[in-house]
């Protein structure tokens, strides 16, 4: 069986179809995939920054004022990489021995992934922490 000779026009593609078709399965996935992990990577660090201040704080202050420092330090640290978080619950500090001269100071963020948050999907899927432990001001030995 022969085959009819090809003529300029005969065939008529979908490639624009195709394209928008590949552009979704391909690319916008990736994208995603991209932006979300920049913001994991963000938050990683703001959560690791927030216990590095929030630690140096606690070892220089002493009273009762040093917390509430090491918290505002804590929440500056995260609002410089965007994340959306209440320093009074990412903080949490606990002595490690019976007199308190250390302690051990914790901050946890849970993410929310992005897009899929605002239609209630995907809230505190990633949880990042960072531990450090601090000699308390004027708790040497």
């Amino acid at each position: 069986m022969s085959r009819p000779p090809w003529r300029p026009g005969a065939e008529e593609g979908n490639a624009p179809v195709e394209f928008i078709g590949w552009t979704l399965v391909l690319v916008v996935p990736v994208l995603y995939l991209i932006v979300t992990l920049a913001q994991v990577q963000a938050a990683s660090f703001a959560v690791a920054s927030a216990a590095d201040a929030a630690s140096r704080v606690l070892e220089v202050e002493r009273g009762e004022e040093a917390l509430t420092h090491a918290r505002t330090a804590v929440g500056l640290a995260l609002s410089d990489q965007r994340v959306e978080a209440d320093p009074d619950e990412a903080l949490s500090v606990t002595c490690s021995d019976g007199a308190c001269t250390t302690a051990l100071l914790r901050v946890e963020v849970a993410l929310d992934l992005p897009v899929l948050s605002s239609v209630g999907v995907g809230r505190d899927v990633v949880v990042l922490d960072a531990e450090r432990s601090v000699t308390l001001a004027g708790q040497e030995q």
